[in-house]
């Protein structure tokens, strides 16, 4: 027995496949690029995609508690992050963390208890080091963060005050 809803389906597949066809097979008067062609059209990594040693679960032992923080790749043209800090069971912190495009460098929009903060930009990169600096001469501590895998299991966070009035500093080691 022949169903309605199965037809329309067969009539449907049916028309997705021709369309398919059709926008796969070049037509006679476009030019076909070669291999050579597509590879020098393929951009550069930008800076951001070479962050992508920062991805991944770290945590640590830290402010009298359990500091953890989440990284995602640069997938999409953003890292994000989010991260909390847990004593005796309870959410003492927590941080949201993203990482963007700036012109040619990168921009980093901290929220502390979700609340924006004044942003950083980066400062300097070496993704062979696997260190990136952001800095904000303007902003109050700290003006400086510092975020460097030191190992592959390893990721220091330093935040500094080199552009202010202190001399505090707080760093992050934290593991996978």
């Amino acid at each position: 027995m022949n169903h309605p809803l199965r037809s329309l389906l067969s009539a449907a597949l049916s028309a997705l496949l021709l369309v398919t066809t059709s926008c796969q097979t070049p037509h006679s008067s476009e030019a076909t690029e070669t291999p050579e062609a597509i590879e020098s059209t393929t951009p550069a990594p930008s800076v951001l995609d070479q962050m992508d040693w920062l991805a991944g679960t770290w945590s640590g032992d830290m402010w009298g508690g359990q500091f953890v923080a989440h990284y995602t790749t640069p997938d999409g043209g953003m890292i994000i992050s989010h991260s909390r800090l847990l004593v005796d069971g309870q959410v003492n912190f927590y941080e949201f963390e993203v990482f963007e495009p700036e012109g040619d460098g990168v921009h980093f929009q901290p929220f502390p208890g979700g609340e924006p903060a004044d942003g950083l930009s980066l400062t300097s990169h070496d993704a062979a080091a696997r260190r990136a600096v952001f800095e904000n001469k303007d902003k109050d501590f700290p003006t400086q963060i510092v975020f460097e895998r030191v190992a592959d299991d390893h990721l220091v966070i330093t935040l500094s005050d080199p552009h202010g009035e202190s001399d505090q500093v707080e760093t992050f080691n934290l593991f996978q």
